[in-house]
């Protein structure tokens, strides 16, 4: 398990990076968005100032026409001298007028018409200096020139109309041409955005869907070396921590099955011996037996089989655990199977006075005949194990969503809501045993549960009433 290299060291750092990553793209946009809304913002801002000062300086230069030739008849006309000052003056306002003009208008024809204004000006304002006063005839032939000048005053007025709503259509046309770059920022951030999380929320699932991966293998008993781990070296870490588990729990579970092993086969020995010796003095070759005598020898046979099947489960479960191979499962007749292992169970069946009720509805399962036979052998020596006097068992089977199921129920005193899962578990005991029974080794439901799953099944606690405890076993269909 080595750290990736492009990851850091700590998965909080990484969790960081992230954030700081997708807050980037985000961050940068809406700095762009700020910037360039700025800069719509200011040419609009010199848009309206430069276009109120052409239109107020373009209306001052129509006034100021006026005012020049006003003040040019009270001179001349007049030939008062009081009034040589403010001819002067407009002369002034008008060249003033006419010199900012010519630093504000940008379009051709403001300008021709500005160059005319201004050449017309300057052409009249030696004539009308002040100085030597002109003459009623001599100044009114120099009408055609105010005219010219109003003319071109008030041309200029509408092209600098003109041009100003032409400007106005250029920044809308600017705005717009914002507002779609905008569009398409934000268009491009979004899948940037989601491809980066998408990066990061890989980088940081996978190695907790790899350390998931690891405990759900555990949590399956199954201890081969787990998957290995790539992330932060904190996480890593934590996959060594995980895998020592592993290892403990290998070495944990090899103790049992060899303590199992031995203990199974040192008991087998012995027990040969006893039950030779048993089937010795039932054969009554070391002489006679009266009542008593034949009573206790047939006590110590069936005590000396039921430690034979307890010594075989273990070695069953020991093997189940021990080896992954399975048999080959085969279409199996349930009703055959049933009627071999009912036969076993006939004199504590007829010793009870307990009846079995079957309603076989489905009668092919898929599964190894063995394994079909010891599942059902464990479970009803449970169901006779519980059921009281003169009770009653059912198994029934049918098809059920496509499934074929069996259930086994008796009439015993039923199993707690908070036994129903752990009762599956090897060398569990229920609170509830009868008085009379030997207490089991509480690997029978284990070997049911696990043969179950080989065959693709499962087996289960269901309540079916007026029935008081009742497994629901499930299949496959036969194929």
């Amino acid at each position: 398990m080595l750290p990736s290299p492009y990851y850091p060291r700590s998965f909080t750092i990484l969790v960081i990076v992230a954030m700081g990553v997708l807050t980037v793209p985000l961050a940068s946009g809406l700095i762009n968005a700020i910037h360039i809304l700025q800069g719509v913002v200011d040419t609009q801002r010199q848009f309206t100032r430069s276009s109120l000062a052409i239109t107020r300086d373009v209306r001052q230069v129509v006034e100021s026409v006026s005012e020049l030739q006003r003040a040019a008849g009270q001179y001349h006309l007049l030939q008062d001298a009081d009034f040589a000052p403010t001819l002067r003056m407009r002369f002034d306002d008008l060249q003033a007028l006419l010199r900012r003009l010519d630093a504000q208008l940008v379009d051709a024809p403001s300008r021709t018409t500005l160059n005319v204004l201004i050449g017309r000006s300057q052409t009249l304002i030696p004539q009308l200096q002040p100085g030597a006063f002109l003459d009623s005839v001599r100044f009114n032939a120099l009408d055609p020139s105010f005219d010219i000048l109003h003319a071109s005053a008030r041309t200029l007025l509408s092209q600098a109309d003109t041009a100003v709503q032409q400007e106005l259509l250029t920044l809308e046309t600017t705005i717009q041409s914002t507002r779609q770059r905008l569009i398409v920022l934000a268009l491009a951030l979004i899948p940037l955005t989601l491809l980066l999380a998408v990066v990061f929320s890989w980088m940081i699932n996978r190695p907790i869907k790899q350390l998931k991966a690891s405990i759900q293998q555990l949590q399956r008993a199954n201890l081969d070396p787990l998957p290995t781990i790539s992330g932060p070296q904190d996480m890593i870490e934590l996959g060594r921590e995980i895998d020592g588990l592993r290892q403990r729990l290998q070495a944990l579970e090899e103790q049992k099955l060899r303590f199992l092993r031995h203990v199974s086969h040192e008991l087998k020995t012995p027990l040969a011996s006893l039950r030779e010796g048993v089937g010795l003095l039932g054969d009554e070759l070391a002489g006679n037996l009266n009542t008593g005598q034949r009573s206790i020898v047939e006590i110590m046979d069936s005590s000396s089989r039921e430690l034979q099947r307890r010594i075989e489960d273990l070695l069953r479960y020991s093997s189940l655990v021990r080896t992954d191979a399975q048999p080959p499962a085969t279409p199996q007749s349930l009703p055959d199977a049933l009627t071999a292992v009912l036969a076993r169970h006939r004199l504590p069946l007829s010793a009870r006075s307990i009846q079995v009720e079957t309603h076989l509805a489905a009668t092919t399962l898929d599964i190894d005949r063995n394994q079909l036979e010891t599942i059902l052998d464990n479970l009803l020596s449970n169901a006779i194990k519980f059921s009281p006097e003169g009770g009653r068992i059912l198994v029934d089977s049918a098809l059920v969503d496509g499934s074929v199921t069996l259930w086994v129920c008796d009439q015993g005193r039923g199993i707690p809501e908070a036994e129903r899962n752990p009762i599956f578990e090897p060398f569990f005991q229920g609170a509830h045993q009868p008085d009379s029974a030997i207490k089991g080794s509480g690997l029978g439901l284990s070997i049911v549960r696990e043969y179950m799953l080989d065959a693709g099944g499962r087996i289960e606690v269901i309540a079916r009433p007026p029935w008081t405890t009742c497994f629901r076993l499930t299949w496959p269909l036969p194929t």
